[in-house]
């Protein structure tokens, strides 16, 4: 038993060597440090997005996924021992490049607010509806945008320009 965990974690180590030289890739340990290299920040860089934003999504998120595409961007991650993780990114060939149903001004309003981090119940507040309609307007954008979660709608909202990068 022991042989096979020992044969698993070499392989792992070979594929993370093998991959990060010639794939942009990011390593997240378990305290929220991360280490990208050349390719990986080139290739955030050619998003235009920032660099900060884009690892707070990531350590945001890297408990909810272990491999899910944004857009053009797919991200593969590997679990490691002590609960550090990889991520590497990669350019996906079926990248949408328009939003098919543009959201309305108030879907982008409460995007916006969920993308600053409000809660639903700060949301409504802020807009002076009920939390019930947050929801509608959640689900709305959810829909619209093709994805399931905060995190993933922020993502898609920025790369398809409905929230400037200035906001996160």
């Amino acid at each position: 038993m022991e042989r096979a965990i020992t044969a698993k974690i070499k392989s792992f180590l070979k594929e993370i060597e093998r991959r990060q030289s010639e794939t942009p890739c990011i390593f997240i340990d378990d305290t929220g440090n991360y280490w990208l290299n050349a390719c990986a920040r080139e290739f955030i860089s050619s998003k235009a997005i920032p660099l900060d934003d884009f690892m707070e999504w990531l350590k945001t998120g890297v408990s909810q996924f272990k491999s899910r595409s944004y857009e053009d961007i797919k991200l593969d991650m590997m679990h490691l021992p002590d609960n550090n993780t990889m991520v590497f990114l990669q350019q996906t060939a079926e990248a949408e490049k328009n939003v098919k149903t543009p959201l309305t001004l108030k879907e982008r309003e409460v995007l916006s607010l969920v993308s600053r981090g409000f809660s639903n119940k700060q949301i409504a507040e802020s807009m002076k509806i009920s939390p019930s309609t947050v929801n509608v307007h959640l689900d709305h954008i959810y829909r619209k945008l093709g994805c399931s979660n905060r995190v993933e709608a922020c993502f898609k909202g920025l790369k398809k320009g409905l929230l400037p990068p200035f906001e996160f």
